[in-house]
């Protein structure tokens, strides 16, 4: 397997796929919101647990927001777009993850044809109960489960019981490393072999361990490549504190509403630009990994 090519070719394909990057670019956006919310949540809770923001105007502010919300009828909107955003960040996921993956082979075997999304999507439905199993399944062991998690037990409980957790933290995130290696090519077993979850996940192990210095080049190749992490720290992360500082330091201004509308306008476009970003990379990395495993599999028939 030539490293230069797989990366070469999946390029390739990201960049004459705009259908497929625009169908990707919907869920990044939720994706990245779900993501600023979270980051809100942790440093509004750590602001009020260590006192380095003033955000006592916030519960006043969110009253307020309420109120004008029902008084004016918004709130039925505001509710279906909490349902809408639940739904395209853990339904939708696994059905988008089939249809990508069913695409990008398809573009691989057929260069010359068009992409039709509508099709991959209804194929990618035979696969989205155990694609959605999976995601269930590996949820506890990302990256970022694991850091909002050690987050909350460190507001709760730091200077008692979490001061002794830290080996336990250690342990179970290298942990979720090797678990994160060792099944990295389920979805694809899922996809392309047909397999349930539990084959799939035998099929990965054993795939994986055939191939063990090959799989690990390959993620520290793409740990290389994959800006995705870096953008989502800087961007977004910089969307939700930046709110709270507006709203803390502008609270008792007037200039307080002004400052609001930009940082909105800012996050927002932010916000856009790191989806479009991700949309583009998830594309990348996937036709990456689908070029290593279909490369992988046949040197195995070989």
């Amino acid at each position: 397997m030539k490293y230069a090519e797989v990366i070469h070719n999946a390029w390739s394909l990201t960049l004459e796929s705009s259908k497929l990057k625009w169908f990707a670019f919907v869920p990044s956006v939720i994706a990245v919101i779900v993501f600023i919310l979270e980051v809100a949540w942790q440093l509004f809770w750590y602001s009020k647990e260590f006192e380095f923001l003033d955000l006592g105007i916030s519960f006043k502010n969110v009253k307020h927001f309420f109120s004008f919300l029902v008084e004016n009828g918004f709130l039925i909107w505001v509710i279906f777009l909490v349902i809408f955003i639940i739904i395209f960040a853990f339904v939708l996921p696994a059905l988008i993850k089939a249809t990508i993956l069913l695409t990008i082979r398809h573009k691989f075997e057929n260069p010359n044809e068009p992409i039709k999304i509508r099709k991959k999507v209804v194929e990618g439905l035979n696969y989205f109960f155990y694609l959605f199993e999976y995601k269930g399944m590996m949820a506890p062991f990302q990256f970022f489960t694991i850091a909002f998690f050690v987050a909350t037990m460190y507001r709760f409980y730091h200077g008692t019981i979490f001061d002794h957790l830290w080996p336990v933290v250690i342990v179970y995130f290298v942990f979720s490393i090797f678990v994160n290696i060792f099944l990295a090519f389920a979805p694809y077993f899922i996809v392309f072999e047909n397999q349930n979850l539990g084959s799939a996940i035998k099929s990965s192990m054993s795939l994986v361990f055939l191939n063990f210095g090959k799989t690990l080049a390959l993620i520290l190749l793409m740990f290389l490549v994959n800006f995705r992490v870096l953008i989502n720290v800087l961007v977004v992360l910089g969307v939700p504190f930046g709110i709270l500082l507006t709203v803390s330091y502008f609270a008792a201004s007037g200039w307080f509403g002004f400052a609001l509308f930009v940082i909105i306008i800012l996050g927002i476009l932010a916000i856009l630009f790191a989806s479009y970003l991700t949309a583009i990379l998830e594309i990348f990395l996937t036709a990456v990994w689908e070029r290593t495993f279909d490369s992988l599999i046949k040197e195995s028939k070989a």
